[in-house]
């Protein structure tokens, strides 16, 4: 099976998470963030066109993520939390 994501950079824009950046490597403009959240791994932030998303909107749901395992509330790891952009 070909690779069909290329690893671009890891950033650390939220203390407490990593998020991945990766690009197709079959369309151009398309990316996928997916954050390691306070130990929990591949939590997938957004997928689809880079154009129609900014750094800010990742970064905000990375932090409502946290928010939401750092007050307990499971729910969080049943739910899709990516954005819808």
């Amino acid at each position: 099976m070909a690779k069909q994501w290329q690893r671009l950079t890891r950033h650390r824009w939220v203390a407490g998470a990593t998020i991945t950046e990766s690009c197709s490597v079959n369309q151009d403009n398309i990316r996928r963030f997916t954050a390691t959240i306070r130990g929990w791994r591949n939590w997938l932030i957004f997928e689809g066109d880079i154009t129609k998303i900014d750094a800010q909107q990742i970064m905000d749901k990375v932090i409502e993520i946290m928010d939401r395992i750092d007050n307990g509330d499971k729910e969080i790891f049943n739910e899709d939390t990516r954005i819808i952009a």
